[in-house]
C-alpha cells in the first residue's frame, strides 16, 4: 500500500464525532456503535475522558473542526446537558462552514420533541432558564431544530444491533470505504491484533512484510481484515487477496492481478 502525501484533501484527525448523553447511553447503546466503528476500521472519538457540566473545552472544540462526521445521539436528556448543547451548536456550524457530515439518531425520543422544544426537551430548557444567556439560547434552540430535519436514523424497536449495522453501512457508503466482513467472534485476539499493529506502526516508506503464522482455524484471516479495516484509509490504494495459494493452483492468476490492480 503507497501512503497519500496529497495536499488538495483535507486531512481530519478523526472520521467520526460522537456526540451524547453518557447518562442514557454511554454503557449500552453507545459503547456498542464505538466498538463496531473500531473493529471496521472507521476511527472515532468518543469523549470518556472530560468532565461533564463544565463549560466545553477548546480541545473538545478543535476536534469537532478536525472529525468528517459527526453523529449526534439525541436520548431523553440530551438537552439536560449544558455541554451536549455546546457540541451540538458547534457540530452544526461546523456543517456550515467545514461542509461537515452531520448524522442524527433519535434513541427513543420523538423527532418533534427535539424540533419543538417539547416533551423532556421543553423540561431541560426550563432549568436552562435563568442561568444560560439569551442568545446562547437561542443558538441551541436552532441547532436542534436544524439538526432534527437532517438524515437521520430511529432507534425504538427491534434488536439496536440492526439499527447499528445500518449506521456503520450509511457511515462507509459516505466515507467511501470498502471494508471487510468481519465475524462477531472475536475471543482472544485482542493481543495478537494489538502486537499486529504495532509491527505495522511504522512512518517509514520501505516496503514492509508482516507474516500471520499459525495452525488453521485460529483466527489469522479475521485479525488480517481487522487491520485491514483499520488501516486501509491512511493509503492511496489497497488490496486484500484471500486464499492466494488455493486460487493460483486452480488457474486463477488473471483474477488475482485484477483484484490486486482494481483498487
Amino acid at each position: 500500500m503507497a501512503s497519500s502525501s496529497s495536499t488538495s484533501i483535507r486531512n481530519y484527525t478523526f472520521q467520526v464525532f460522537l456526540s451524547f448523553r453518557g447518562e442514557d447511553t454511554r454503557y449500552t447503546f453507545m459503547d456498542r456503535l464505538f466498538e463496531n466503528l473500531d473493529r471496521m476500521g472507521i476511527n472515532t472519538f468518543r469523549d470518556d475522558q472530560l468532565e461533564r457540566g463544565e463549560e466545553i473545552r477548546s480541545e473538545l472544540l478543535k476536534t469537532i473542526e478536525e472529525s468528517r462526521i459527526s453523529i449526534v445521539v439525541f436520548s431523553k436528556t440530551y438537552a439536560h446537558s449544558k455541554w451536549c448543547l455546546d457540541e451540538l451548536a458547534k457540530i452544526m456550524q461546523c456543517r456550515e462552514e467545514l461542509d461537515q457530515i452531520v448524522l442524527a439518531v433519535f434513541y427513543h425520543v420523538d423527532p418533534s420533541d427535539v424540533r419543538k422544544q417539547t416533551g423532556s426537551f421543553k423540561e431541560a430548557f426550563s432549568i436552562h432558564v435563568g442561568n444560560v444567556a439569551k442568545k446562547k439560547m437561542r443558538r441551541w434552540r436552532d441547532s436542534l431544530t436544524e439538526a432534527s430535519n437532517l438524515s437521520c436514523f430511529h432507534v425504538n424497536d427491534g434488536y439496536e444491533s440492526k439499527h447499528i449495522e445500518e449506521i456503520i453501512n450509511d457511515i462507509s457508503k459516505r466515507l467511501n470505504h470498502k471494508l471487510l466482513h468481519i465475524d462477531d467472534n472475536m475471543v482472544g485476539l485482542d493481543f495478537s491484533l494489538e502486537k499486529l499493529i504495532s509491527l505495522l506502526s511504522t512512518h517509514s516508506n520501505n516496503i514492509l512484510v508482516v507474516g500471520i503464522c499459525g495452525i488453521g482455524g485460529i483466527g489469522k484471516t479475521t485479525i488480517a481484515k481487522i487491520v485491514y479495516n483499520k488501516i486501509q484509509s491512511e493509503y492511496v490504494g489497497a488490496s486484500f487477496l484471500q486464499d492466494v495459494r488455493e486460487r493460483y493452483k486452480k488457474g486463477h492468476q488473471l483474477q488475482l492481478q485484477q483484484q490486486l490492480l482494481v483498487i
